[in-house]
């Protein structure tokens, strides 16, 4: 003898266990994926680098004068510009610029990282302390290899200063050989 039918629709009940068979099997599947993703999500990662970077990057957190902006002995990076124009340059010219700086605070001064906009820009920064009063310079190179027309390229320059973060632009026009 065949299984009814039911409500009419030509569905037997052997044929409706299945296909709630197939949705548990996915529906635990579901719950499964979701419990481990939001069980990951709890997990921090390894931050590659050396010892020295760590210690410098969590000094730069310690310090509570950096994070509240007190004026207490706090280091500060003053620049004597913070834009520089190249000009008019040719397809595939090296540029570069040094923007100089001093340490016009009462703090030694640490500048943790430099980093460019994107890649034909590199930046090259004094990696130990600068203590108050002392001078030096960070060197931006551009290459205009295969990057004809306007350019306008923001550096960032991250320190133990209040605020920790200073941005420095290069721009010019490169034109076609």
């Amino acid at each position: 003898m065949s299984d009814p039918l039911i409500f009419g629709k030509g569905l037997s009940t052997a044929y409706l266990c299945a296909r709630m068979k197939q949705d548990m099997k996915r529906f635990a599947m579901f719950f499964i994926f979701a419990g481990l993703f939001l069980a990951g999500c709890g997990q921090s990662g390894s931050r590659e680098g050396t010892a020295k970077d760590s210690v410098l990057s969590s000094n730069l957190v310690k310090n509570p004068n950096t994070l509240t902006g007190n004026d207490e002995k706090l280091p500060e990076l003053t620049f004597e510009t913070k834009e520089h124009d190249f000009g008019k340059l040719t397809e595939g010219d090296k540029v570069s610029f040094d923007f100089r700086f001093s340490n016009t605070g009462e703090a030694p001064l640490i500048i943790t990282e430099v980093k460019a906009s994107c890649g034909c820009t590199t930046p090259q920064w004094p990696k130990g302390v600068i203590k108050p009063g002392e001078s030096n310079m960070i060197t931006v190179e551009y290459n205009s290899k295969g990057r004809p027309g306007e350019f306008s390229k923001g550096i960032v320059v991250t320190s133990n200063t209040y605020p920790n973060q200073t941005v420095l632009k290069i721009s010019g026009v490169v034109f076609k050989k």
